[in-house]
């Protein structure tokens, strides 16, 4: 059965079945006057806001990887985080998943109340070892906003969204380098077209 999911912005809440999230916009918003300074005072430090993983056995250098990702011709317009009567659907062709890593990616130089990609996670059947698609999710992501999918936790490729002709992304991952064994780090399962389709609303 064809899967349709609608997508909606992006919160450490919603997202936490998943991974976790970096958005200072709301944990900002939680401080109060007691909250510590660092810096001598020019600052504001939040401890553990995102939890990287390498789970055993195995075990992996961490790395940052630079990705430079670009929207697709029908997703180069401005998305709102509201619904409105004009929408664009998107098709996800691809859900991959990294079993010995978590893996964060850290947008660069986008403005914080722009909306400049999207996410699609799904947890996995156990029994199979496949992405349970009744749990799949699609997050509208702010330019201020990094995500952290969870080790295991199947995810679209990255997918930028917005008049951008890229977005830059640093990416944090536990990255095991095996040329023969390539499955080790990265597993994908594949769908046709309309098999997994995403529901955005534009201005």
């Amino acid at each position: 059965m064809p899967i349709e999911a609608c997508a909606n912005p992006l919160t450490i809440k919603a997202f936490s079945p998943y991974g976790s999230i970096i958005s200072p916009g709301e944990e900002v918003a939680k401080l109060d006057q007691s909250a510590k300074n660092a810096n001598q005072g020019t600052a504001i430090k939040l401890l553990q806001v995102s939890k990287v993983q390498n789970p055993a056995p195995v075990s992996c250098p961490p790395n940052w990887n630079l990705f430079r990702c670009f929207p697709k011709p029908h997703l180069q317009a401005r998305f709102k985080a509201t619904q409105s009567s004009r929408k664009v659907q998107h098709s996800i062709n691809v859900l991959e998943m990294h079993p010995h890593s978590s893996q964060t990616f850290l947008p660069m130089g986008r403005p914080e109340d722009e909306i400049s990609y999207l996410v699609v996670v799904a947890l996995e059947y156990k029994t199979t070892a496949k992405p349970d698609l009744s749990t799949l999710k699609a997050f509208l992501c702010r330019g201020n906003q990094a995500v952290t999918y969870g080790a295991g936790i199947w995810h679209a490729p990255m997918i930028v969204l917005g008049q951008q002709e890229y977005v830059d992304f640093g990416v944090l991952i536990y990255e095991f380098l095996d040329e023969h064994a390539p499955e080790k780090d990265c597993v994908e399962t594949h769908y046709a077209d309309s098999e997994i389709t995403i529901e955005l609303f534009i201005d």
